[in-house]
């Protein structure tokens, strides 16, 4: 329970569902999805420390609700409205190209990956230095969808066995990553491939258990720390798409290179496969944003000649 009308301090909220409710609501001038995600955080945050010390002490332990509020406000505020409108703004440049490390977050997804009302094709990649794919503009110029059908009523409106079954393909492709590298890992080398010349032809090796190690880190931890924010039950529906969205273009690419890897261990020249790799991260993410939503349109066209119906 909050304080509101009064302030709350410190001493006034000693558990973390009141410390939630206090920061939630000094959170208001963010969108949905950004409070959302900083609330999820700071929810984990707590739960971790409270395990050790006790509720009483880790929400001691963060200080005022009014502080911690403020500079959740203070760390969004460089890209918050720009994002939230649509309009993508990395980190900065380097020598012309944009850089990003700041992680794939809901608005950044929704601003570079799927945003349908802008025209450009190429944005700021999520998370390194270069340019990803707007996919949004890519259904539109393919004339599958127009820049102004995707709206927040358009993810409210998807069918929740539909939500549901494009939330599983990132853990099916992390996990079907994860199987291959167990089950070929008595087979490797001590040293296995980690680059390849333009005939295909592994040109640089590296230890199997590292290699493999990082490769497993980048299949589990991206997918566990996704899952574990994404399927709480206040996170919304457009929330969990477009993070299922990106995670599901990095197992892609973990699994294909995962593949690549295991095929050339003993000897092989598949490294030209990375170029339908390359390809995949692009139509599965693109699979998983369209025809979702493309269902939410369509349940959202029919109530809409629902309700003209019935008005006539």
């Amino acid at each position: 329970m909050g304080c509101w009308p009064r302030e709350c301090t410190v001493s006034d909220i000693r558990t973390i569902d009141a410390y939630l409710a206090e920061v939630r609501r000094r959170l208001s001038p963010l969108g949905a999805s950004d409070r959302d995600e900083a609330l999820t955080e700071l929810e984990s945050l707590l739960r971790v420390d409270a395990d050790r010390v006790g509720e009483a002490a880790a929400v001691a332990a963060l200080g005022d609700p009014a502080t911690y509020a403020a500079g959740v406000l203070e760390a969004f505020e460089p890209d918050h409205e720009a994002e939230a409108d649509g309009r993508p703004v990395p980190q900065g440049h380097v020598l012309g190209m944009p850089y990003d490390f700041r992680g794939a977050s809901v608005e950044r997804i929704g601003s570079r990956v799927w945003n349908p009302a802008d025209p450009r094709i190429f944005m700021p990649r999520m998370f390194g230095v270069g340019w990803t794919f707007n996919l949004g503009a890519i259904a539109v110029k393919l004339g599958l969808i127009r820049p102004d059908d995707v709206g927040d009523e358009s993810y409210d409106r998807i069918p929740t066995s539909a939500l549901n079954a494009t939330l599983v393909v990132p853990a099916a492709l992390a996990a079907a990553a994860v199987a291959l590298m167990l089950v070929a890992w008595p087979t490797l080398p001590a040293e296995v491939p980690i680059h390849w010349g333009v005939s295909g032809q592994p040109d640089d090796w590296a230890s199997r258990t590292v290699v493999i190690g990082v490769l497993l880190a980048l299949a589990i931890v991206p997918a566990a720390l996704t899952y574990a924010r994404i399927l709480r039950p206040q996170v919304s529906a457009r929330s969990r798409l477009l993070a299922a969205a990106g995670l599901g273009m990095e197992t892609v690419l973990v699994l294909g290179i995962a593949a690549v890897t295991v095929a050339d261990a003993n000897g092989g020249a598949s490294g030209n496969w990375i170029l339908l790799v390359v390809l995949a991260t692009v139509v599965v993410p693109f699979l998983m944003l369209y025809m979702p939503l493309r269902a939410g349109l369509r349940a959202e066209w029919r109530e809409a000649r629902t309700q003209t119906g019935r008005s006539i």
